[in-house]
């Protein structure tokens, strides 16, 4: 299984935009699974950063609790 980028987001809200959805009503969910329960997604994070130099952003994290804060 490969991992979802960055990019590939991007370009499927490219793609939603062109189509004529508005971006500002759809929502991020998250299951871990098709039969698992919805997350609603409530914000995002920058995760993990290269190892060699702490400098190039490596992964994105999507957080459905962000109380913390």
């Amino acid at each position: 299984m490969k991992p979802l980028t960055a990019q590939t987001l991007c370009d499927l809200f490219s793609q939603l935009k062109k189509e004529g959805h508005d971006l500002s009503k759809i929502t991020i969910n998250y299951r871990t699974n098709h039969y698992s329960d919805v997350e609603v997604c409530t914000c995002i994070e920058e995760d993990l950063f290269d190892e060699e130099t702490n400098n190039e952003l490596r992964s994105l994290v999507l957080i459905s609790d962000d109380t913390l804060y």
